[in-house]
């Protein structure tokens, strides 16, 4: 899901210090120059026509000549697909890659689709969300090389690791077993780790409850549901138990993120300022329970 989108010129008046972000951040520079450091003090060197993507967990900051303004298009999404985010942790959190005239008309395509679904939703606009980030991220994987390696296994070990975790996520809210899982692909449950570690590098339990927080991820920013009921939606025994899960893969837990979501829609705006949306949370979602 989108949660946060801006297109546009812009120039940093006062420093930015490191932080990290609730969502995973595309950000591209479109024109003009602008830097990221990641560690406050630096002097990063400042790059025209780059794009890149930085995980939740990854600190960093943006900052440019203090004088002139550039044009860049950010935006925020829950969570992106696979192999994108095994490729982009392996490399210390984040990826970058410059960007030819053809690739920034491509961008400025996609981010033109999303600013029209983001700023007016109908009822279809989170599949175009999808499509946007399919087609970023394939655009940020050109050209790297662990993209372009064969497969480590067979198209079938592939599309057995695919089917448990399609029959894992049809079956969430009871939370099946490695072993239940395993039946279901008729592999024993010691096979089912050995294929997964193969093709995702990753153990079962791991993608296992990736998928769980995803899904927690997308029901506490387009719903009003509490905690509770969110955990037991994502086959958690309680809220408790899913906020220590979510606290130890993201360092903060589920009510700051929702907070920060909902933040800028909980502080009413001066007379004469028209609010701006940017953020996926609905105007009907202003009293939400966290």
């Amino acid at each position: 899901m989108l949660r946060y989108f801006a297109n546009g010129r812009i120039r940093w008046k006062n420093g930015m210090r490191c932080n990290t972000r609730t969502n995973w951040e595309i950000y591209a520079v479109i024109d003009g120059r602008c830097g990221v450091r990641f560690r406050d003090g630096s002097r990063p060197p400042l790059q025209e026509h780059m794009l890149w993507i930085f995980a939740p967990e990854c600190p960093h900051a943006w900052i440019d000549d203090g004088h002139h303004t550039y044009h860049r298009v950010s935006l925020h999404f829950s969570s992106v697909p696979y192999p994108l985010d095994e490729i982009v942790r392996q490399n210390g959190g984040w990826l970058g890659r410059p960007l030819a005239a053809a690739d920034i008309a491509r961008l400025l395509s996609i981010a033109g689709n999303l600013e029209q679904h983001f700023c007016h939703p109908v009822v279809a606009s989170p599949l175009h969300f999808q499509r946007g980030l399919m087609d970023l991220s394939l655009l940020l994987l050109e050209g790297h090389r662990r993209a372009a390696e064969p497969m480590a296994l067979t198209d079938v070990a592939s599309f057995r690791v695919e089917r448990a975790l399609s029959w894992y996520t049809e079956h969430l809210a009871r939370n099946p077993s490695v072993k239940e899982v395993a039946d279901v692909i008729h592999v024993s449950a010691s096979h089912l780790r050995r294929m997964f570690a193969e093709v995702r590098q990753a153990s079962p339990k791991e993608l296992f409850r990736r998928v769980r927080l995803e899904k927690a991820h997308d029901l506490m920013g387009r719903t009003n549901l509490t905690l509770d009921e969110i955990a037991g939606h994502c086959g958690y025994a309680s809220a408790s138990h899913f906020c220590r899960d979510y606290k130890v893969v993201h360092h903060f837990t589920p009510s700051t993120w929702r907070r920060r979501l909902i933040d800028r829609f909980t502080r009413p705006l001066p007379a004469g300022i028209v609010p701006v949306r940017q953020f996926s949370a609905r105007p009907g979602e202003r009293k939400l329970r966290a």
